[in-house]
């Protein structure tokens, strides 16, 4: 039904919903840093995840070291990352259930690290595997958004992008276990971890109304099509180009209800070219949909 596609059922969800949790935890990574647990004091060290810990039950190091940081650029880039992907999610999510995408991405970061360090004397520290998981989101939720990183100087889709880096992480981490001695600044898994976090919690949680799937996308799921998005409609190129022929290429009459039919070419249209590609006919036609629903 129209009234179960996301352009209607957000319409008027307020554009900062969620949003708040972002600076939560920005707040929280900050106070850390710099007033409770800086770097080198016995707390800090005390709340590092460390393998013998684990061993001993201290459980709670799981989720301590995500909000603890070894310098000024490895917060300052974990937190640049959580505001710049969770703006896109939060408003999807509101604010308990994107904290809870956080501390799952960065609690499953932290295992799958721990599970391949067990015997290990490093310890591990960082939001980095929350934020991951965050980005996964992002792209998930909203695919076709573009971003210009400084990685990237030119336009790349969040698909793209997280791609591009679960790539760079599954090959820097084989460098890693390839060099004699092994480099420990960076936690490859404990990203990789946050991407597995995030994807399980999504398609539990949202299955069904995701706009994309990493894995599907990468046909690790078999050869057969996905099924689209709830609320979603796919037309071939013959039948969109004979309904455009007998409706006057997407035109509609002023005086008679807007068919579904129509709503779902724009849609799907908004869906492959955005919003600013409709026309004023086909931009009225929403707005009538929209009064129909409400009579």
């Amino acid at each position: 039904m129209l009234s179960d596609r996301d352009y209607f059922r957000n319409a008027n969800r307020p554009p900062d919903r969620g949003k708040k949790a972002i600076w939560w935890l920005i707040g929280i990574n900050v106070v850390m840093y710099l007033i409770l647990a800086p770097p080198g004091s016995k707390l800090y060290m005390d709340l590092a995840l460390k393998t013998a810990d684990i061993r001993n039950l201290q459980l709670y190091e799981l989720v301590s070291s995500m909000f603890l940081h070894a310098g000024f650029w490895h917060i300052a880039f974990n937190m640049w990352s959580l505001f710049l992907f969770g703006s896109l999610v939060a408003p999807h999510l509101g604010v308990k259930k994107f904290i809870t995408l956080y501390m799952i991405s960065g609690i499953f970061g932290n295992l799958l690290w721990i599970l391949f360090n067990w015997n290990s004397p490093a310890y591990l520290l960082g939001a980095s595997g929350a934020a991951f998981g965050v980005m996964l989101a992002a792209a998930m939720m909203e695919p076709n958004q573009e971003f210009i990183l400084l990685l990237f100087p030119v336009p790349i889709k969040a698909k793209t992008m997280v791609i591009v880096f679960a790539v760079m992480e599954v090959f820097s981490e084989l460098s890693r276990l390839s060099s004699l001695p092994l480099q420990e600044n960076i936690a490859n898994l404990a990203h990789l971890g946050g991407f597995v976090g995030a994807y399980i919690f999504l398609k539990f949680f949202y299955k069904g109304r995701l706009a994309w799937d990493p894995l599907a996308a990468l046909n690790l799921r078999g050869s057969g099509s996905s099924k689209p998005p709830r609320g979603w409609s796919v037309h071939d190129a013959k039948s969109q180009d004979n309904y455009r022929a007998d409706t006057g290429k997407g035109s509609y009459n002023h005086d008679k209800p807007v068919t579904s039919r129509e709503v779902d070419r724009i849609l799907d249209k908004i869906s492959q070219s955005g919003i600013n590609s409709l026309t004023n006919d086909e931009r009225n036609a929403l707005k009538q949909a929209r009064e129909q629903l409400r009579r």
